[in-house]
């Protein structure tokens, strides 16, 4: 009897195995597959439908960023956008300044938002809650007025991509997209990556209780640290792309607080402290500027109008609604405590 009680619970744990193996066999494919049309995109689509996606890759970044912050470290940055103009600017001007194809610049927009993020640390970290989310946005603003009055930086007029000249239409076009393309899926790896890992739950236990993660061992300034430079980082990275797009930046432009607004507006929509919630916010968000963006200030009213009911009916984002009838994880990162 013993020996058939085990025989049926390997049966039981093989067929479960296989299961699971063929699942995630076939998410893999499905993945390939849709990354596969992704790449493929500028090869049948128009040059306006290529500067959208970018436009909604570049957007998903930033977003992801944000909520990187708020939703697993529990940091709110209302001045995310400073990295945003510190990565665009960065990469602009070593590629104007040593002639560099734009492409090989870009590694400049990472390498200077973290160096920038590491030394605005040393005060930012001083604050906490109301007092940090308002010193991001000073430090934005701070930023913005140092490039408006840098005559090297191209003072208010910025500076144009002008190494971009030589570039036929088509492949400065498509380029651009799989820039953009790089770094949304970059961004959401990386995240994901962190989130597997002990950060991820160093994180969480941050978010939840600065005290007790640290009583639990954890070291609360350094993990915060860390997850400023990552957001530092992706965030710069999207900005520069996004510029490239446009050929141009300006400080009021590329400092301007749109970008975070945007990028909490996505987070909230979508579901704060998830990686699902912000996809489902960016391609929603682009689906409503594009159906009323004509509709001028009306737009804006809008926008509001449906952030502040889902903060009411659903705060926890379009994604809480889904997950209300069934529990799924399709990043595998939740914990659950058994």
């Amino acid at each position: 009897m013993k020996s058939e009680n085990l025989s049926a619970t390997a049966v039981a744990e093989n067929t479960t195995g296989v299961s699971v193996n063929k699942t995630y066999w076939i998410k893999s494919i499905i993945l390939l597959g849709l990354l596969g049309v992704l790449i493929a995109l500028p090869w049948f689509t128009g040059y306006s439908t290529q500067r959208l996606m970018v436009e909604l890759f570049t957007f998903y970044a930033i977003a992801l960023a944000w909520n990187l912050l708020a939703g697993y470290g529990g940091i709110v940055s209302v001045g995310q956008h400073v990295f945003v103009g510190i990565g665009a600017y960065a990469m602009f001007s070593v590629s104007t300044t040593f002639s560099l194809n734009p492409w090989l610049a870009l590694p400049a927009s990472v390498i200077v938002s973290i160096l920038f993020a590491l030394i605005f640390a040393v005060p930012m970290f001083r604050l906490r809650g109301a007092y940090f989310a308002v010193a991001t946005w000073v430090l934005a603003e701070m930023a913005r007025i140092a490039v408006l009055n840098s005559d090297w930086l191209g003072a208010g007029g910025g500076i144009p991509l002008t190494t971009m000249a030589g570039i036929s239409r088509w492949l400065r076009n498509a380029g651009v997209y799989w820039a953009a393309l790089a770094v949304g899926v970059g961004s959401l790896a990386v995240i994901w990556w962190l989130m597997r890992g002990r950060l991820g739950l160093a994180l969480l236990s941050v978010r939840d209780s600065e005290a007790a993660a640290s009583a639990s061992g954890v070291d609360v300034l350094r993990t915060k640290v860390i997850l400023w430079v990552v957001a530092a980082a992706i965030t710069g990275t999207a900005g520069a792309v996004a510029y490239m797009n446009t050929l141009q930046v300006s400080p009021g432009a590329t400092f301007s607080l749109n970008w975070t607004a945007a990028a909490i507006f996505i987070a909230v929509l979508g579901g704060i402290g998830t990686l699902e919630g912000p996809l489902i916010g960016v391609i929603v968000y682009f689906l409503l500027r594009e159906c009323f963006s004509s509709y001028g200030s009306w737009y804006f009213i809008i926008l509001g109008c449906i952030a502040i009911l889902t903060m009411v009916l659903a705060p926890g984002g379009a994604w809480s609604l889904i997950t209300r009838r069934k529990q799924i994880d399709p990043f595998g990162i939740r914990r659950i405590l058994s």
